[in-house]
């Protein structure tokens, strides 16, 4: 069934028209009711148009009981789809996946509940579980429930600590800005909060629905995670930086400590043909091969022997085959063989063995010298002071900004962790 909605259309320039030919003195005056009657002559057109295309946006909500490792949850999520003129659907919002547990009977759940303060900022439960309740939920359905109980009290903990540290170095940076640099500041966060609405389809509505879509937190919530992550990156520039910085001698010196990581030994690659010393015919076969020239290779695929023939790899040391992890009788036969020779036998009571030398692999050295190999370390020299600067930094703003014992935080969280998820 389609709904008829008859639209009148007008001729606005034959008005015009009629209206230039009069004097400036003849004025036609309207009135409504001309609208309402219009005249007999006057055509009109007929757009049907389906109800579909017309009705509100329909809500799917969508729910899923999955059971894991014992545990009932429930799966919830949410469509907002209209139909397009063309028929179509679309999809105009997907609010995030909610996972929701479902408590046995006689089950308790802390809800919301304050533990504690870290800079004048509460630490609530629910606000402090909620980033990483997938992570809680896959600890804990892991097989050995002792190491369940571990990875869960460990992802609290690692939380924690970064929540902690993420608040400190927060507080510490908004109390070193001056009048001026909280006024900059401002006027940053307006600019990003504009191209964050423009970027988001041009409306404050369409951007708040984008954002709860991509990272479920309102617009507000976003802008201050951009500024705190702004502050934090000035503060520890400004504190942390200057404490990192990695000198020539720094880099000489760990290279000469990892010299052998950047200029590697070669690797020797030993080939073995064993024959039972009772088998006389394939030993007698062996040599006739090695008699008519055979290589190593060749006589190891005709015996269809086990990797190509391949015994054993070694990183060649400084004295070359002498130096080798092997006896002094097969450090004789591979001196001064060529690659892919076979060497003279080597007789045992119970086998026959024939060695060669299937490969020498040189690797590439690299100098200090080498402008990739500088960069290298110095990333990594500057990445391991940072750490140690870093911690060493939180440590003294902890004694300054914590309004309440962390380990009383902590030792909370983990109880309502343990409470809430652990079965």
């Amino acid at each position: 069934m389609h709904t008829r909605l008859g639209v009148v259309l007008f001729a606005p320039v034959a008005l015009v028209a009629a209206c230039s030919s009069r004097g400036p003195s003849e004025v036609t005056r309207i009135a409504v009711s001309d609208f309402a009657r219009p005249p007999a002559g006057l055509k009109s057109d007929v757009v049907e148009i389906s109800p579909e295309i017309i009705a509100p946006p329909t809500v799917t909500v969508m729910e899923e009981e999955v059971r894991n490792d014992d545990r009932d949850f429930t799966v919830r999520r949410e469509e907002v789809t209209s139909k397009n003129a063309d028929g179509s659907t679309s999809v105009d919002a997907v609010a995030p996946v909610a996972v929701a547990r479902v408590l046995d009977a006689g089950q308790s759940w802390p809800v919301e509940g304050l533990v504690g303060q870290v800079n004048g900022r509460p630490i609530f439960a629910d606000a402090f579980f909620e980033p990483i309740e997938d992570q809680l939920m896959q600890a804990v359905g892991l097989r050995d429930r002792v190491e369940a109980r571990r990875a869960l009290i460990d992802v609290v903990r690692r939380w924690f600590k970064e929540t902690v540290d993420s608040e400190l170095i927060v507080a510490e940076a908004e109390s070193k800005l001056s009048p001026e640099q909280q006024q900059g500041l401002f006027a940053w966060i307006r600019s990003v909060q504009e191209e964050t609405i423009a970027e988001r389809g041009g409306s404050r509505a369409a951007a708040e629905a984008s954002i709860e879509a991509e990272a479920s937190m309102s617009l507000d919530e976003f802008l201050r995670q951009r500024r705190d992550i702004a502050l934090a990156r000035k503060l520890l520039n400004e504190r942390i930086e200057p404490r990192t910085i990695v000198s020539w001698r720094d880099i000489e010196q760990e290279y000469e400590k990892r010299e052998a990581e950047f200029n590697p030994p070669p690797t020797i690659r030993i080939g073995r043909i064993r024959v039972a010393a009772s088998d006389t015919e394939k030993i007698a076969l062996v040599k006739e091969r090695i008699a008519s020239g055979k290589r190593f290779s060749e006589i190891a695929a005709e015996l269809k022997v086990p990797d190509g023939g391949l015994w054993n790899t070694f990183d060649v040391p400084p004295e070359g085959i002498r130096g080798l992890q092997l006896s002094d009788t097969q450090k004789e036969r591979l001196e001064g063989l060529a690659v892919d020779a076979v060497s003279t036998p080597f007789e045992q009571r119970d086998f026959v063995s024939w060695l060669a030398i299937m490969s020498i692999d040189t690797r590439a050295e690299r100098s200090i010298f080498d402008r990739d190999v500088q960069l290298q370390l110095a990333a990594e020299l500057k990445g391991r002071r940072e750490l140690i600067e870093r911690e060493r930094y939180i440590s003294t703003l902890r004694s300054r900004w914590v309004t309440d014992d962390i380990s009383d935080m902590e030792r909370r969280l983990l109880e309502i962790a343990v409470e809430r998820y652990w079965r």
